[in-house]
This record gives C-alpha cells, structure tokens and sequence, in this order.
C-alpha cells in the first residue's frame, strides 16, 4: 500500500513539474484576445486536422475544403384570433381542436398569439462540386404555456449533402415529409392538417436526384420518432408483454413500440420550363407495414375510454398495412394567377401524416382508409397585394369507423370527439406588403366537421369559424 502511494505521490510530482516547464510556452502562444476568453483556444481552421466523435460536446472544428457560411433567419409573428367554437390554436396537445370544428356552440375564444414566431440556423460549404448545408430550426409552439413562459420547440434539424453539384442530394434528419410535400399557402399554423393536407416535420434519410433539368426522383424513409398514437387508453406495446403497460415495471412504453418498420417512400416530379415555367406534377406512394398490439382496457379501471361495462373493445394483434398513393398540382395559369392542389388515398395513415388518432378504427382495431385533398387559387394583385382561396377535405370510409366510439362506464354512448366520418375547411386569405419583409394582412376559416358515434345514433355536426388578423417580418 505505501509502495503504491509512494508511487502516486512521484508521478504526481513529475506530472507537476512537466506542466511547470511547459506552461510559459503556452501561455507564449496566447494572444490576448484568447487570453481575455479564459484560454479557451480556437483551432484556426488550417490548424484542424482530426475528427471529434464525443457525442455529448462540441468543438468548434471545420474542414479544409471549400469555404462556408452561417446565416440566421427566422419569423416575428404576432396573431390575433377570434373562434366562434372553442377551435384553440393554443391548445398543442390537441391538435385537432383547431384542425376541426370543436367545442360547444356558443364557446368563443379570443387571444393575441406570438408562438408561430420562428428562429433558424443555416450553414453553407461547398468547394464548387461537393455542396454541405445543415439547419437548426425552432418555434415556441411548445406543450408548456406558463405564465408567457414559451420554451423552444425543435423544428428542422438536419443536413444535405451533394457530392455532384446538387444533382444528387442526401438529406439526413428532420425535415419536411418530403411524400405529399406541397404545402398550402395558409396563415394557420395547422395547414390544413386534419383537412386535406398530409404534412409533418419528421426525422428522415431521403435521396434526390434529377434525371434531367425537368425530372426529379426521390426515395425516402422516415419514421414519427414518438411512434403510434397513443389514445383512449390503448398504448401499443409488444405482443409478448402480455397486457401489462410497457412490459413489466422497469420498463417503458416507448420501447415496447411494436412498429419496427418505418415507411419506405418514392416521389417523381415534373418541373416545367420555358411556356410552363411555375407548373409542378409529382406522383407519390409510401408503405410499411407493422403488426398492432394495444392493451385492451382494464374493467373497473374508471376509464371513460373503454368498452361497456369496461370490457376490452380494441382487438390486438392485427397485421397492419399503411398505405398512401397521392397527386400534387402547381400550374400558374396567369403570370398573377396559380393553382395548387393535392389529391390522395391511403389507409392506416397516423401520426407521420398530422393524423394523431385517425388511423385505427378505436373498438376494432382495424385500419381506416380515407380520401383526402385540398385545392388553392392565388392571385398577386400586385406587389404589395396577394389573395388566396383554399378548400380541403378528409373523408374517412365510413364503413372502417362504424362503432368506433367510446362508451361510459354506465354503458350510455358517448359521441367520439376523435375520430370524425368526414372534416372539410374553407379559407379565405389576404397578405398586404407593409414595406420590405414586414406584412400584414386577414385570415376566414370555415369548418364543418361529422364527427363518428355510436351505431344507431345520430352522427354529429359541428360548424365553426375562426378569423385572423396577422403581422409578421420575415429575416
């Protein structure tokens, strides 16, 4: 023992004096700037020449090819909102609460919103033929709203990579569903989700490459990084877990997801030049496949969201094949005048597609098909003038949602606020150019929403409205 203490001491000793000698000459190489900084020294970027692969730390580290750029870029965004029917852009958890026509007749709401308000980072390097970008992006559209205390919510957070000039390119990340990417030109932060409009922001590996000047191929795979929908009672865990929540006490839910896969997806894309210079086709198809496993509810649970009497209504175990086949339209008919539009079909389509809760029928299990769409005319008056008129629908087979609702434990039925048999919105646009990126302008929506209920009982109709007066200053 004193052997090895005596040891310790002597190499603590030279240790010591090794940083004694050594430390005049690098504080000789400090300039005062890095001085002044603590002595935390910048590589330079001719003086980097390894890799860090610390998962948990950054170091300011570049490579020696091509030169680069950091841009920031973001929104300022102030809302004021009035809804006749409770339909509450502040609401993140329920989402479909402002995507349909929700709440009671009468239930007004009013509020000034700043939460579309948006922060990104880009960087840019290329050396002339291979092209490098990555992008960092936030809003505060986050679930915690106390007391004006919004936190940041990530967005985008990904990369794109070209080794040939952009002709081929990689992307890596959290980007925009690149299958049924168009996006409508819709002030309301929920664009046209639940309405038409298949979208989300989703972690993704996706592969670009134009055939020619005019054509555009892409494959992609992405995959909803929380999983299922995790409604009603119904978490999906493994089938071998043998109804008890997550698998047993030490685990968790998530990691008894029991989808595997994620989709598997192709674009093919049409770019017109020349005489259809603006106009845009592009054909799209995803699919994967994964096999249900839910927990059924538990009798006497006191849970609302279970068959009657409590007994279990959500059969597990069924193969599931999610599907989606879909058009996009762009065609500028005037040099003022476009349309935009979107047309698809799929079934089982969730959470990857702004669907929280629409893919499964919640008593059988079995999967939903639907249809869905949107259409959109805008017109640049001027410069400083631009109106938009928009309409999309979502019309599930009413067939996959017969008895898909919940019922008390009293055994009364209870009209599913979750699931609808058909939601349609209309809107109405105007954006006014104030002076440079700074705009102002006016947003109608109009929803109509049937929502799905008991078998024998009258289905539900809800109107609402929802007006919006906006500025925002793009940078």
């Amino acid at each position: 023992m004193r052997a090895k203490l005596k040891n310790g001491v002597v190499f603590i000793v030279i240790a010591i004096a090794v940083l004694a000698i050594a430390a005049p000459v690098f504080a000789a190489e400090k300039t005062p700037e890095e001085a002044a900084g603590g002595g935390q020294v910048m590589r330079k970027e001719e003086d980097t020449k390894h890799v860090n692969l610390c998962a948990g730390c950054l170091a300011p580290i570049y490579g020696e090819e091509g030169k680069g750029s950091i841009k920031p870029y973001g929104r300022v965004d102030l809302e004021g909102i009035y809804s006749t029917r409770n339909t509450n852009p502040l609401d993140p958890p329920q989402f479909n609460g402002y995507g349909t026509a929700a709440g009671t007749a009468n239930n007004s709401t009013t509020t000034l919103n700043p939460r579309y308000s948006v922060f990104g980072i880009r960087a840019d390097r290329t050396d002339g033929k291979h092209v490098l970008s990555g992008t960092v992006e936030v809003d505060f559209y986050g679930v915690s709203d106390t007391g004006n205390n919004l936190l940041p919510r990530l967005r985008l957070a990904y990369l794109t990579y070209s080794p040939n000039n952009s002709r081929t390119r990689f992307t890596i990340g959290q980007d925009w569903n690149p299958i049924m990417g168009l996006l409508p030109d819709l002030i309301d932060f929920s664009i046209m989700g639940y309405t038409g409009n298949l979208w989300n922001r989703i972690p993704q590996i996706t592969v670009r490459h134009n055939f020619t000047d005019n054509v555009e191929g892409l494959l992609t795979v992405i995959r909803f990084e929380r999983g299922l929908s995790n409604c009603c009672g119904r978490q999906q865990v493994e089938p071998n877990t043998s109804g008890s929540v997550g698998g047993g006490a030490t685990n968790q839910i998530p990691f008894n997801d029991p989808v595997k896969m994620p989709y598997f997806g192709a674009r093919l894309a049409y770019n017109g030049k020349g005489n259809l210079e603006g106009t845009l086709a592009a054909m799209n198809v995803a699919y994967r496949y994964y096999r249900s496993a839910p927990i059924p509810a538990i009798a006497g649970s006191g849970n609302p969201n279970q068959g009657q009497g409590g007994a279990p209504t959500f059969t597990s175990g069924r193969d599931i094949n999610s599907y989606v086949v879909g058009a996009e339209v762009v065609h500028r008919i005037t040099k003022q005048l476009k349309f935009m539009g979107e047309l698809a079909y799929g079934q089982a389509l969730g959470n990857e597609w702004f669907r929280w809760n629409q893919d499964l029928n919640l008593t059988t299990g079995r999967p939903i098909r639907t249809l869905t769409g949107w259409a959109e005319l805008s017109y640049a008056y001027s410069k400083q003038y631009t109106f938009i008129a928009g309409w999309g629908f979502d019309d599930p087979l009413d067939s996959d949602l017969s008895g898909s609702i919940t019922f008390a434990n009293t055994g009364a039925p209870v009209n599913s606020n979750i699931q609808y048999l058909y939601n349609q919105r209309t809107h109405l646009t105007a954006i006014r150019q104030i002076w440079s990126d700074l705009y102002v302008g006016f947003e109608w929506q109009h929803f109509w929403t049937q929502w799905a209920g008991p078998v024998g009982f009258t289905q539900p109709s809800f109107q609402a409205d929802m007006f919006n007066l906006f500025t925002y200053y793009n940078f």
